[in-house]
């Protein structure tokens, strides 16, 4: 088993920081002792721990927000917060970081760029820009240094994975596998010409559909001559998080269908994603869910996919 003790000064911050929030259970499980179900912290601390140790955490967190069959309602309702919790990198560092990803100068490229982050996410975050023969399009940068914030925070998730599988519950859920799932996607994601590719796929499957009205879900056109590992732009999408929307009435301010309407929709899509497809977004919580202004919803942020294989024939 992976010593916790013996880390990088990284990895024991993030212990002093878990300890410094009462989480006994794990100190518990270091010392030898072995429970039935972890005792975890309230809602409301769980979600700030996860807020404190950092963008990685709060992905995990933003994962776990999805997972009612693992955590109770009310950390579902806690965790589901997260989307808006991580805090952005300053513009003088992304913008180091944008033009060492372009081929060109600034002024070649776009004729507007906002420096303020719209969206920060755990791997990098999102500047609206125009390009120079006027598109909007939406700058995905990469946080800098974050490969090795990404190897540091995986190897003491997979630690901490360990010890919880000392545990019933943690064997009762294969903790030990989620955690090597979550750290294999979160490697993928360090490469944003995969999501790229993803994006594009996932904008094929769904743009011709017998399950559902294909003009009514919007997947964002990649920029694949400005892409690179690092630097993802993608078309420039007007809306809100789904759950930020106002989804209960219409123009005339009466009361309508449309939460049936979106509901049906995402559930038809989903269906042919996994079912019909094998092709997955893998990270659908709200906040890459948009209700954009125009009344259609889209899909964003496909750096994690999963794929479900045809079943094997068994005559």
């Amino acid at each position: 088993m992976l010593s916790l003790t013996k880390t990088s000064s990284r990895q024991r911050a993030i212990l002093e920081v878990l300890f410094r929030n009462g989480w006994d259970y794990i100190e518990g499980l270091m010392k030898g002792s072995k429970a039935g179900e972890p005792r975890l912290p309230t809602p409301a601390v769980l979600r700030n721990i996860l807020v404190e140790l950092g963008p990685v955490y709060v992905k995990l967190g933003q994962l776990l927000s999805t997972r009612p069959d693992i955590l109770p309602g009310a950390y579902i309702e806690a965790l589901s917060s997260l989307q808006g919790k991580v805090p952005p990198v300053a513009w003088s560092q992304i913008e180091v970081m944008l033009r060492q990803e372009l081929p060109g100068p600034l002024h070649e490229t776009f004729s507007a760029i906002n420096n303020q982050a719209v969206a920060a996410g755990s791997i990098g975050q999102v500047h609206q820009a125009t390009l120079v023969d006027g598109r909007e399009v939406a700058l995905k940068i990469q946080r800098p240094g974050i490969e090795t914030v990404v190897a540091q925070d995986i190897s003491l998730i997979e630690g901490l994975a360990e010890l919880v599988a000392l545990s019933d519950w943690g064997q009762d859920y294969d903790i030990v596998s989620l955690a090597e799932e979550f750290s294999k996607a979160l490697r993928a994601e360090l490469d944003f010409t995969k999501e790229a590719s993803f994006t594009e796929q996932l904008r094929r499957n769904m743009s011709n559909s017998p399950w559902f009205d294909s003009q009514e879900l919007v997947i964002p056109t990649v920029y694949w001559h400005l892409t690179t590992e690092k630097l993802l732009v993608l078309e420039w999408l007007d809306g809100k998080p789904l759950l930020s929307a106002d989804l209960s009435v219409t123009a005339n301010g009466k009361s309508d269908e449309k939460r049936r309407q979106v509901t049906t929709l995402l559930f038809r899509a989903f269906f042919q994603q996994m079912y019909i497809d094998g092709f997955f977004h893998a990270d659908p919580h709200p906040g890459n869910l948009f209700y954009l202004q125009d009344g259609r919803l889209a899909m964003l942020d496909c750096g994690m996919i999963g794929r479900l294989d045809p079943a094997p024939n068994k005559f």
